[in-house]
């Protein structure tokens, strides 16, 4: 009897064990929790879908205060140095896009995890890394925001954006090609002081 009531507890503890594994346990850590995928190719015949790349300068004086932001929509491509903290465009140019152009482009960021978000203990991305830079992932379609994310240079854990360290310099690169004349377009505008 006694080694028949030590197999039920082993048998117990085993399931439980199981349980506890599987169930996550209730453990809340965000660690733990999948990352989130807004699969930005699934919008690339959407005449309303537009995916923007911010870059934020350093925290500084609204007076001061700069970024750059690139958007791609199926038929445009858009430069627009901003300033200030509530983005007011300073100046824009802007580039024709065909539909070809635009899938493809759709692809390569979800190949880099461009729509993938995590969940972080600081979602608001204001005051984050005041001496480095910030980077905002944005899908929207028919002026309805998709997906926001962001990064940044001071910490990876930082920001909900997913793809990973890698990525952000890929993405980066993907959106400033975009561009024709971007590096000459952006080469007086002050991020770092």
């Amino acid at each position: 009897m006694r080694y028949l009531v030590g197999i039920l507890v082993v048998i117990f503890l085993a399931i439980l064990g199981i349980v506890l594994l599987v169930g996550g346990g209730g453990n809340n850590d965000s660690a733990s929790k999948p990352a989130k995928l807004s699969k930005t190719a699934d919008y690339e015949n959407s005449d309303g879908a537009s995916i923007s790349w911010t870059h934020q300068g350093q925290l500084v004086g609204d007076d001061k205060y700069r970024s750059i932001r690139v958007t791609v929509t199926r038929s445009t491509r858009k430069i627009e140095i901003l300033s200030g903290y509530q983005d007011r465009v300073e100046r824009t140019n802007e580039y024709p896009n065909t539909a070809a152009a635009f899938s493809t482009f759709t692809r390569a960021l979800d190949n880099q995890g461009f729509g993938k978000e995590r969940t972080v203990k600081q979602p608001d991305d204001r005051g984050i890394c005041p001496l480095g830079n910030r980077f905002i992932y944005r899908l929207t379609d028919n002026s309805q925001e998709i997906m926001r994310t962001w990064s940044d240079t001071c910490l990876t854990a930082n920001g909900p954006f997913g793809g990973g360290t890698n990525a952000v310099a890929t993405i980066q690169q993907l959106f400033r090609a975009q561009i024709p004349d971007y590096y000459n377009y952006t080469a007086n505008v002050q991020l770092s002081y």
